[in-house]
């Protein structure tokens, strides 16, 4: 789920300016901008950009064809934060993690600003166009979960965070960026939208236990440069060489949600959203990912003391923006709400299983 910028998220009506681009567009600017022949293309589901699958004809570069990302009319105005993604990829790129890279358009740059029509009349938008090469696999929400993709999950984002401490840019400084666990007090504001919804109190005792449990202890935290949206829809997975029957990680997607935050929001943003997917029994399946991400980076007594409730923020943030924004543009309901929709069970369960049931169920993951 990408994240809705920093410099927007204060005013509702700007949160985001998602873009108007038909398929023929979208392979016009590809052969304007980048001299490609294009054969095909494929809309993408986004949060708030507009993706396409872009294959082209003749000799190219990269076989798997390519990722055409329009970046929303509001994110386009920071550009500084779009090179850090740039960046960022190049740099996990170059240390051998499976991530897209940038490719330069005809004028040797990263990205373009591009002035698009944004619907039928004469108003135009102004985006940011980037083209990316695309990466072969199979998102993991979409093939059978193991406690063995688990493991290898969280440890992938454990070396993902170890390889970023080397890695720094500024605009990953956003203080008031609202998919940030930080911004977690402040759904409050949004809570207008649910006025009809019969959770609205175990909603606002999240937030507060959140603001009692984890915000006084912040500077306990390790913090570092971190993805920020580790989902089961931005992980690609593979099927594994050595064993069929297993699938392995082979791809990171999306770096919308990059920040520098504590690590454990990281972690806790993961947890939900991979648990959240599994329908039988998914403590044992977030025990596997905390088992695999702790083979690489072990948790400080004071992460694991917040762990419990990030997970619950996150989950609340996953279901109280996704309505709100819902209710800003009824048009993309279906995929805003594809998290949202379901990620009620979840909250019901994680918030009514006690902190210590979970942890000692995962600390007997750990100790067979």
């Amino acid at each position: 789920m990408q994240g809705i910028s920093m410099a927007q998220s204060e005013k509702a009506e700007e949160i985001l300016e998602k873009p108007h681009l038909t398929e023929e567009q979208a392979g016009q600017l590809v052969e304007r901008l980048y001299g490609l022949k294009v054969k095909s293309v494929k809309p993408l589901d986004s949060y708030y950009d507009m993706n396409f699958y872009v294959t082209v004809d003749g000799p190219a570069p990269w076989a798997h064809g390519y990722t055409l990302k329009v970046t929303n009319g509001t994110e386009s105005k920071n550009e500084d934060l779009i090179e850090a993604q740039n960046k960022m990829m190049a740099f996990l790129a170059d240390r051998g993690f499976p991530v897209p890279r940038v490719v330069p358009n005809l004028q040797g740059r990263d990205m373009s600003l591009e002035q698009l029509l944004k619907n039928e009349n004469v108003s135009y938008s102004h985006n940011i166009v980037r083209l990316l090469t695309y990466l072969p696999g199979t998102v993991y929400h979409n093939v059978p979960v193991t406690h063995h993709l688990a493991y290898e999950a969280g440890a992938f984002l454990a070396k993902v965070q170890k390889a970023l401490r080397d890695f720094s840019h500024p605009a990953l400084h956003r203080p008031d960026f609202v998919w940030s666990l930080r911004y977690v007090p402040s759904l409050e504001k949004h809570l207008h939208c649910l006025k009809e919804d019969p959770h609205v109190d175990i909603i606002r005792e999240i937030i507060q236990a959140f603001r009692e449990k984890v915000l006084p202890r912040m500077d306990d935290l390790q913090q570092g440069v971190m993805h920020g949206d580790f989902n089961e829809q931005n992980v690609l997975v593979e099927e594994d060489p050595v064993t069929p029957s297993e699938y392995r990680v082979c791809g990171l997607l999306d770096y919308g949600g990059i920040i520098v935050d504590p690590y454990i929001f990281d972690l806790a943003i993961a947890l939900m959203y991979f648990m959240s997917v599994v329908l039988k029994d998914p403590f044992s399946f977030g025990g596997q990912l905390v088992a695999g991400y702790e083979s690489v980076r072990a948790l400080t007594p004071a992460e694991w003391d917040v762990l419990y409730y990030c997970v619950a923020a996150r989950a609340l943030q996953s279901y109280v923006l996704g309505h709100y924004t819902a209710s800003l543009h009824p048009e993309n309901t279906e995929y805003l709400m594809f998290t949202a929709g379901s990620v009620w069970k979840f909250i019901e369960l994680w918030w009514g299983t006690p902190k210590e049931e979970i942890y000692k169920q995962w600390r007997n993951i750990q100790n067979n």
